[in-house]
C-alpha cells in the first residue's frame, strides 16, 4: 500500500469483502489518485475492493468521515448513538453487518468508542 500510494496509513482492517485504510487528511488525494487511478491499482494488487477513509483527531469529524449520512451524532462515555436515515442503513451496516464491524473497530482503536448504535 505504502509503495503504491506513497502514503502511510493510520490504520488498516481487512475482512472477506474489502480492505479498509484510514489515511491522514492531507494524504487523501495522493492516496486516491487522479480519477481514482491509484486506489484502483491498489485494489487490483490486493485482489479485493479497497475503501479509503479520512482520519481526523476530532472524534465527531472522524465519525462523519466514516458515516457521512449520519444526521445526528451523540457520544456518551464510550457509546455512540447515530441517527441514520432508513434509506441509508444498509450502506452503513453492509452485507451481514461487516461494514459496521469495521467502523466499530476503527472507532474503538482511535476514539475509545466501544458501543455503536443506529437510531
Amino acid at each position: 500500500f505504502e509503495r503504491l500510494t506513497k502514503t502511510n496509513p493510520r490504520d488498516c482492517i481487512a475482512n472477506d469483502d474489502a480492505i479498509y485504510f484510514l489515511v491522514d487528511e492531507d494524504k487523501m488525494s495522493l492516496t486516491i489518485g487522479k480519477k481514482g487511478s491509484v486506489v484502483k491499482r491498489v485494489s487490483e494488487v490486493f485482489g479485493k475492493p479497497v475503501k479509503i477513509f479520512e482520519y481526523s483527531e476530532n472524534s465527531e469529524k472522524l465519525i462523519k468521515n466514516l458515516i457521512p449520512t449520519a444526521s445526528k451524532i451523540e457520544i456518551k462515555d464510550n457509546k455512540l448513538i447515530l441517527d441514520v436515515p432508513s434509506k441509508d442503513r444498509y450502506s452503513v451496516l453492509g452485507k451481514g453487518g461487516k461494514k459496521i464491524q469495521v467502523i466499530r473497530q476503527i472507532l474503538e482503536r482511535h476514539c475509545g468508542i466501544t458501543n455503536v448504535r443506529l437510531k
